[in-house]
């Protein structure tokens, strides 16, 4: 998968955040990460507590479909967890056929909802694709920069929000990217922060039980 070779290039911190190496759809034939060091497994990018363990079983059993259509049927419900680890699986093309778009939307539901190993995975989604643009050959359009600088901007605010919630990978990625940042641009990112966290403490007191 892509994401791994981008992040080697940025960082060794990012790179052993990183997801697959290349699979095959439906094959059961993924790259055994245990074999490379320090890249964890993919069940360590999910959220397989409670009512999501049953999936998560399947997929660590190599029943890629059938784990998709559980985390399928919790998502339909609502439930966030599960819509990340959708997310991974289609970004690393096991039980379904690779489809970055939707692991973005589905990362950035998960997200928005306060889980923060979505959180985690949606910050260094960005941050590859923000190094994709920067290693580009040609010259970008204005675009495709203003394109690369939301992704380094909404990068960075989703891994401050994951390391907020105690993620020490997330907190480092961040460290990692401050460098490629000026100063005008981490103030925009952590005003991002402060009303991703507005929008999350108001639908909290929306569905709080009085």
């Amino acid at each position: 998968m892509r994401r791994i070779f981008l992040l080697y290039l940025f960082s060794s911190l990012f790179a052993a955040s990183a997801l697959a190496g290349e699979t095959t759809v439906n094959s059961g034939q993924n790259t055994d990460l245990s074999k490379i060091q320090g890249i964890p497994q993919i069940e360590d990018f999910m959220f397989c507590e409670g009512m999501l363990k049953k999936g998560c079983d399947l997929f660590r059993a190599k029943s890629y479909e059938k784990a998709f259509a559980q985390f399928n049927r919790w998502a339909e419900r609502g439930e966030a967890g599960s819509m990340n680890n959708m997310a991974v699986m289609l970004e690393a093309g096991l039980g379904v056929e690779t489809d970055f778009d939707r692991a973005r939307k589905l990362y950035l539901l998960a997200s928005e909802a306060d889980v923060a190993i979505a959180q985690y995975n949606l910050g260094m989604f960005l941050g590859a694709k923000y190094m994709e643009a920067a290693l580009a050959s040609r010259k970008l359009t204005n675009a495709e920069q203003a394109s690369r600088t939301e992704n380094l901007l909404n990068s960075y605010k989703w891994l401050r929000l994951a390391a907020r919630q105690g993620h020490n990978k997330a907190m480092a990625g961040a460290d990692e990217l401050e460098p490629y940042m000026s100063e005008e641009e981490v103030k925009m990112a952590l005003h991002r922060i402060g009303w991703v966290l507005k929008n999350i403490k108001s639908k909290e007191d929306k569905y709080k039980v009085k």
